[in-house]
């Protein structure tokens, strides 16, 4: 009679831990690489944009910063999952493309319905897993061609000089993606000349640190530095201004951070990409949550819903007026009903 006491015990325990568990609010989590990075901080702006239009207390969000760390964001994404049981969602910026892999079989065994953007291994697709539910991006080959075109026609001679190369993180897509831009572009301007080209990890110290070293190298010799984002832009801006030479040699950047607008107001670069981070981490959240919900299911979602591009916008001298009257002065809003709003395009032409 003891024992069969006990058991009603231990099974009246388990009930109420999982009636806790299930009481408690859902979890978002936003895996990016750093919180230094106020691109990366969008992401979780739009995650809380998309958390006010849930029920109050439906949901919480919780950013997961790896800070260049690879097993540092896999681990974080997998001690998550166990302290929430698998009542969670996640939105992830890979830190490198190989971290989707384990973080896709980790979701795919707790059953943690999840979108990523930017970085995914060539080959690895939503398609492939349940719990997966899309992978987005900007097109970032035409954010690297966009920038060089506007950094050639704004050097002293137009579509003529000598330019360095700042690469981001060399393994990851987005990279890879803006230095094939690049190089579409070179190839269409014949008299543009690359002095030397460095991977600066997309930080500014390291922005500021190669752009110093160039500076030493080619001094003056250098018209212009194609700059792979906004965070080591601001570290080349750094480096030139040091040398009185800010406004005279320009960069680019990509993000559209407020830094990366004020070196195009400023006439320090020639232009910026903002990618719409709050766009991008807001409709993360809301196909997972529509995933987990059951108002999608992920294995009848056509191929351009699991796979798609969204909209980035140049930010130029000529066109920074119309970017600041449209995302600076008033904060966007977004319907999580409308799942087709994000799509600028698909990923993949069959789509």
């Amino acid at each position: 009679m003891k024992k069969f006491f006990a058991l009603i015990l231990a099974l009246c325990v388990v009930l109420s831990c999982t009636a806790a568990l299930a009481d408690e609010p859902l979890t978002i989590a936003i895996s990016m690489r750093s919180t230094a990075s106020e691109y990366h901080m969008q992401y979780v702006a739009g995650a809380e944009l998309f958390v006010a239009t849930l029920p109050e207390g439906t949901a919480v969000v919780q950013a997961l910063p790896c800070e260049g760390n690879d097993d540092k964001q896999v681990n974080d994404v997998n001690a998550l999952i166990a302290s929430t049981n698998g009542n969670m969602i996640l939105f992830i910026d890979a830190n490198n493309s190989p971290n989707i892999v384990p973080i896709a079989e980790a979701c795919e065994e707790a059953g943690v319905y999840w979108c990523a953007a930017w970085n995914a291994p060539e080959g690895v697709l939503p398609m492939d897993f349940n719990y997966w539910v899309n992978f987005q991006s900007c097109d970032a080959v035409k954010q690297g061609y966009d920038i060089a075109v506007t950094l050639f026609n704004s050097l002293p001679t137009p579509g003529k000089g000598k330019i360095c190369v700042l690469e981001g993180m060399l393994a990851n897509t987005a990279n890879a993606d803006r230095m094939t831009g690049l190089k579409q572009a070179l190839e269409e301007y014949p008299d543009i000349e690359v002095l030397d080209d460095q991977a600066g990890d997309w930080e500014t110290a390291k922005g500021l640190s190669i752009t110093e070293n160039w500076l030493a190298k080619y001094g003056e010799e250098i018209d212009g530095i194609w700059c792979a984002c906004d965070d080591m832009a601001v570290g080349v801006v750094q480096a030139l201004k040091a040398k009185g030479l800010d406004g005279k040699i320009l960069t680019t950047g990509v993000d559209g951070t407020s830094a990366g607008i004020e070196l195009v107001e400023n006439g320090q670069a020639a232009c910026t990409i903002a990618n719409n981070g709050w766009l991008q981490g807001f409709y993360g959240c809301a196909y997972a949550y529509a995933a987990k919900t059951g108002k999608l299911d992920t294995a009848t979602m056509d191929t351009l819903h699991r796979c798609f591009l969204t909209n980035g916008y140049l930010v130029s001298a000529d066109t920074l007026a119309d970017y600041k009257a449209t995302f600076v002065d008033s904060q966007p809003e977004y319907d999580p009903e409308d799942l087709d709003y994000p799509i600028a395009g698909p990923m993949f032409p069959e789509a």
